[in-house]
């Protein structure tokens, strides 16, 4: 299980503090409360996964529990310790609150595949398989074709059988052909959440079983932990270890917290926050000896804080920002031993990674594999602001800036113990800020407007408040 290191929580830097202090005080006191009153108005349900009709190793059981506790109006799940065979995705629900006892383990059952004969068409509840019996009701499963990537696959739940008939819970999101191979595998998220709002786990062990399992889901549609289209989602001491996948990946979501995760030895990245998902914090957190990056941010994936994690010996970056993700701190992180750059900044069709602050972290030495520099930043960049850092000596140059960007600034670092000067920067050194600026952007999810989400057909946001977001469910 992940242990939490608040004791040792720095301060945030004096530039990041006040950018995030404004926003921070304007608050949503109104909101918090009509959350605390609805809570109080309709009293949490407990029930225990090992009593009474919700016993059982397998999925099924707490599934059961989670179900009966959001048809009462909300409650809490609590697992019993144990390992439970997961044969789909555990699905978590809104105002549900499920927290695993020491010893409680959700692990992934090995897959089986069939080809599907016929052609498929986007739209429909329904597969055909050539060996259906291989897929009761209640298996998770992925459909996928070798012209189908990303979010063209599917993941559904089988959850009704006619002859070579599969019925799904899910419509296909693409069309999958025979000549591409088409076909089921009955691979899945262990854990999963789907529109839903003010849920949160806790304190369990999610196991991959890749020694078992052969089939790597990609992040867009599965990770150990998934969630897309969901709001309000915190996930607090959960250990994620040898998925086939993204340790945790969520995909067009508001308001999600990952708090003192342990997120390892899986066959993808760490962490993937992903899809125009917006407003999230990732604190306290360990990823290491993934694949792929130890934080991987995706498409369009904005205001965001990134602090106090520890990243290492991943196989790619430690920290991967891409394509229109902007205003971001990255604030107070260990990121070392990772086979290519600490942070790389992704070379964008037009935009990435602008008004990003990166402050008091602990970098390197990373690029075991292959590196250009521990802070790597593309032409046409700007607003990318380097403070305060620590970087391991040995390294060299610690930043490399292509031609073409403005406004990035690089101030108050080190190199061990010697304060960083203008040779430890590569490139256009002349495009370089050597001191702090005055007038730093606003960044982190109290600096993104209440129409923010109207890319995720969010008309208005309710209030950010960092201290009250994810209370619901809690005592």
């Amino acid at each position: 299980m992940a242990t939490g290191k608040h004791s040792r929580r720095r301060f945030l830097s004096s530039s990041a503090q006040a950018i995030l202090a404004a926003g921070l005080a304007a608050g949503c006191e109104g909101s918090a409360g009509r959350r605390a009153a609805r809570v109080s108005e309709n009293p949490m349900k407990t029930l225990t996964v090992g009593e009474g009709k919700y016993q059982g190793a397998t999925n099924a059981a707490i599934q059961r529990a989670i179900d009966d506790a959001a048809a009462a109006g909300g409650g809490a799940v609590i697992v019993a310790p144990g390992v439970y065979l997961m044969h789909d995705a555990l699905h978590l629900r809104s105002r549900v609150r499920v927290v695993g006892q020491p010893g409680a383990v959700l692990k992934k059952v090995p897959s089986v595949e069939s080809k599907i004969p016929d052609f498929l068409g986007y739209g429909h509840y329904e597969v055909t398989v050539e060996e259906p019996e291989k897929f009761p009701v209640g298996t998770g499963i992925h459909i996928i074709d070798d012209g189908a990537g990303g979010f063209y696959t599917t993941v559904a739940t089988v959850i009704g059988r006619e002859g070579d008939r599969l019925f799904i819970n899910r419509m296909l999101n693409h069309d999958y052909h025979v000549a591409k191979h088409a076909r089921v595998i009955s691979v899945y998220p262990i854990v999963d959440a789907e529109a839903a709002e003010d849920a949160s786990l806790e304190d369990i062990t999610i196991d991959g079983n890749c020694q078992e399992e052969t089939f790597c889901l990609n992040g867009c549609r599965g990770g150990g932990i998934f969630a897309i289209r969901s709001a309000r989602l915190a996930f607090r001491n959960v250990e994620i270890r040898h998925y086939r996948g993204d340790g945790l990946s969520f995909q067009q979501s508001i308001d999600v917290l990952l708090d003192r995760c342990h997120v390892h030895h899986n066959i993808g990245h760490g962490l993937h926050p992903g899809s125009g998902s917006v407003r999230y914090i990732m604190q306290d957190c360990r990823a290491h000896d993934n694949t792929g990056c130890g934080i991987f941010y995706c498409l369009r994936t904005t205001h965001s804080i990134c602090r106090q994690n520890d990243l290492r010996a991943n196989g790619q970056a430690g920290i991967s920002v891409g394509e229109r993700d902007t205003d971001h701190l990255i604030e107070g992180n260990t990121i070392a031993g990772n086979g290519q750059e600490g942070i790389l900044f992704r070379q964008p069709t037009r935009t990435s990674g602008d008004r990003t602050l990166i402050v008091a972290n602990r970098i390197g030495p990373n690029g075991a594999k292959d590196c250009r520099s521990e802070i790597a930043i593309p032409a046409g960049l700007k607003e990318v602001h380097v403070l305060d850092n620590t970087f391991a000596p040995g390294q060299a140059p610690v930043l490399s800036v292509a031609s073409g960007c403005r406004r990035i600034s690089f101030a108050e670092n080190k190199i061990g113990d010697r304060a960083a000067g203008d040779g430890d920067i590569a490139g256009a050194v002349q495009d370089v800020l050597r001191e702090r600026p005055k007038d730093l952007p606003a960044v982190g999810p109290a600096a993104l407007p209440l129409d923010g989400a109207r890319h995720l057909n969010v008309a208005k946001l309710p209030p950010w408040n960092d201290a009250g977001m994810w209370a619901v469910g809690r005592s």
